[in-house]
């Protein structure tokens, strides 16, 4: 009887427990908690009914000499893999490091409160300046002499010492794009978004942008069930948080990554709308001998084939240029010769004519020698 009346205590507490759990989800993901916290909410509920069990729990047998000492550290051991596991499994947070970041995000906004109230100071000192000028002006109509307007001074918004790619890299932390992708083995624990270490071997500035406002425009092989939607799939909210200015900077910076010996390698992507079986794109960065760009210089693309037409384009300020070819199913196997100033590569196009999903196109850099 004693044995049936503490299962059906169990049952209950694991009933109420149960309830608790989804009210903590559902309660805290209403009010704006993201997914993390909301497992944190439920799993604290889970502790609580395990500590709940264990009052219900019979006596353990008393020990003493060296099998309660080796009692003690084995409860110890449990106790403490526990609480690194957990340390691991759940994000960490820096107070100081999240302020710094809303301060980031609401920096741009501050500042165009900021000019708007200075321009309001400035009217109005225009208006005084004008009220005391008015007299002047009568005084001197007399005379019909003219009155030169004086310009009206110009607030520049403060300047840093910075590279787009520089300030890609800042987006990418200000935005935490860490937590679900890999960059130099640093970043996600979990299987959230593919590594991006060789990221910029595959797309173009064009194809990131695209993919950040627009997550369903392509996905990275082997990980199509997390693009067909759950907790894995990329977020679409970037197009209403991120500006142009961050996004372009973003993609800049990622299609400077190049490391194609990186563990975990960065997979190819899976273009779904997108039509691959037209055309053929050459990317890059042209540089100096000191890895410097070298902006607003032409390249000059050239298919060695019979008929073949050439491509141009400039490098803009990041030294980037993105030159697309008129190529078709059977031009597989052409030798593409690129070349900017004195500094020349070529390339054999690669692809399967039957592939309907990925992109024709080649990631190739140049580097324009010092003049002697």
């Amino acid at each position: 009887m004693k044995q049936g009346s503490t299962f059906s205590r169990i049952i209950w507490k694991l009933i109420v427990s149960v309830i608790l759990g989804v009210l903590m989800y559902f309660g805290s993901g209403a009010v704006g908690f993201p997914p993390a916290f909301q497992w944190m909410f439920v799993s604290y509920v889970g502790l609580g009914f395990l500590v709940f069990l264990l009052l219900d729990a019979p006596p353990l047998p008393r020990l003493s000499g060296w099998p309660a000492g080796v009692a003690l550290l084995l409860f110890y051991a449990l106790l403490s893999g526990a609480y690194i596991w957990g340390a691991s499994a759940w994000p960490q947070y820096d107070p100081e490091v999240e302020k710094g970041k809303i301060k980031k995000l609401l920096k741009r906004k501050l500042e165009r409160f900021q000019a708007s109230q200075g321009r309001v100071d400035d009217l109005l000192q225009q208006v005084k300046a004008l009220e005391g000028a008015s007299a002047e002006v009568l005084a001197r109509l007399s005379n019909f002499a003219p009155v030169m307007a004086t310009p009206a001074s110009i607030n520049l918004p403060e300047g840093r010492a910075m590279t787009v790619v520089d300030r890609g890299r800042e987006v990418y932390e200000l935005y935490e794009c860490y937590n679900c992708h890999k960059l130099g083995g640093k970043g996600s624990v979990k299987k959230r978004g593919p590594a991006l270490d060789n990221i910029g071997s595959f797309l173009t500035v064009e194809d990131i942008k695209r993919k950040v406002f627009d997550p369903t425009y392509l996905y990275a092989e082997g990980f199509e069930k997390e693009h067909k939607g759950g907790k894995g799939k990329m977020p679409d909210k970037y197009k209403e948080l991120m500006t142009d200015e961050e996004v372009m900077a973003l993609a800049t910076f990622l299609t400077t990554l190049k490391n194609p010996m990186a563990d975990p390698p960065t997979p190819r992507p899976v273009f779904v709308k997108s039509n691959v079986e037209h055309g053929f794109i050459v990317f890059g960065y042209v540089r100096d001998a000191a890895g410097k760009p070298v902006p607003g210089i032409e390249v000059h693309v050239m298919p060695k084939k019979k008929g073949g037409h050439d491509a141009k384009g400039k490098t803009n300020v990041s030294g980037y240029y993105e030159i697309f070819m008129h190529m078709h199913n059977e031009d597989v196997g052409v030798t593409v010769s690129v070349s900017a100033q004195n500094s020349t590569k070529e390339f054999v196009t690669e692809y399967d004519p039957n592939d309907k999903v990925t992109k024709r196109q080649k990631s190739l850099d140049l580097v324009i020698p010092s003049a002697s």
